[in-house]
Parts: structure tokens; C-alpha cells; sequence
């Protein structure tokens, strides 16, 4: 009988070591989940676009929310959400734009969202490729080594 109730307790501190440990691989390997938002100022030739970028990433899925004012021919607003998937590579992140859904308030002109905005943000399909790092308590997005977002950290 003894002999018996010592097999549960080994049986039971195992699954319960292996639980534990799986759940640590897991919470160890499985990417940090990003939620922030950051202030833009985009300048292309005469066309410039101010405003707020939000992202969210997380499971390698994300979506990232931009609105602002388009100053082109003429003064209009962007407001449009971009979903993607993404996947690591090294140090990096490598996005596809999925689906670009705008609301009722973007209103800017097509010829002018495709002089400024980055293609990612205004085409389905595109990809974006960036470095994301953690920098005094927010994110730092990089492009070719050169730093594009300070994304100050939402609250969950």
C-alpha cells in the first residue's frame, strides 16, 4: 500500500514538473505581445502626414491603427487600420499587410496617400520589415538600422 501511494506522489510531482516546465518554455520562447502607440511626421516631396501610429502585435498577428491629417493637394484626414501577419527573422520582424480596412473619416485622396504613406500602410500585400526593441519602458521601431517609432507603452 505504501509502495502505491509513493508512485502517486512521484506521478504527481512529475506531470506537475513537466506542466511547469512547459509553461515556461512556452512563456520564454513565445514573442513579447506589443501594444503602443507613437507620434508620426511623414515629409515626401510637398506632401506630409502628421498623426498618431498604434500598434499591436502579438501570436504573429497584428494590426496597427494610423490617423492624422494628409497635407497634400489638399488637407485631408487618414484613418484606416492595417491587419498583418508577421514572423521573425533574427532581430527582426518581417510584416504582410492582409487587410487595410479605412473608416468613414478617411477621406484623403488616393493620389496623395500613395506620394507619402509608406506602401505597407496603403496597399494589401506589402511588406514591411522592422527591428523592434524594448527602450526605456517603450518600443523603438527600426529600419535598416535606423530608428523610425518611439512607441510609448499602452496599458493592457
Amino acid at each position: 500500500m505504501i509502495k502505491f501511494r509513493n508512485r502517486i506522489i512521484l506521478l504527481v510531482a512529475f506531470l506537475g514538473a513537466v506542466v511547469t516546465s512547459g509553461w515556461l518554455a512556452y512563456s520564454h520562447l513565445s514573442s513579447t505581445p506589443i501594444r503602443c502607440t507613437g507620434n508620426v511626421e511623414w515629409t515626401i516631396g510637398k506632401n506630409r502626414f502628421v498623426g498618431t501610429v498604434s500598434w499591436q502585435m502579438q501570436h504573429r498577428e497584428g494590426a496597427t491603427i494610423i490617423n492624422g491629417k494628409l497635407f497634400g493637394h489638399a488637407v485631408s484626414e487618414v484613418n484606416r487600420t492595417i491587419y498583418f501577419h508577421y514572423s521573425d527573422h533574427q532581430n527582426s520582424r518581417v510584416l504582410n499587410n492582409v487587410r487595410i480596412v479605412k473608416t468613414f473619416a478617411d477621406k484623403a485622396d488616393e493620389a496623395d496617400i500613395n506620394a507619402t504613406l509608406p506602401g505597407f500602410y496603403r496597399t494589401p500585400g506589402r511588406e514591411l520589415s522592422l527591428m523592434i526593441d524594448e527602450y526605456r519602458g517603450a518600443w523603438l521601431f527600426a529600419a535598416s538600422n535606423v530608428p523610425s517609432l518611439y512607441c510609448r507603452k499602452n496599458t493592457p
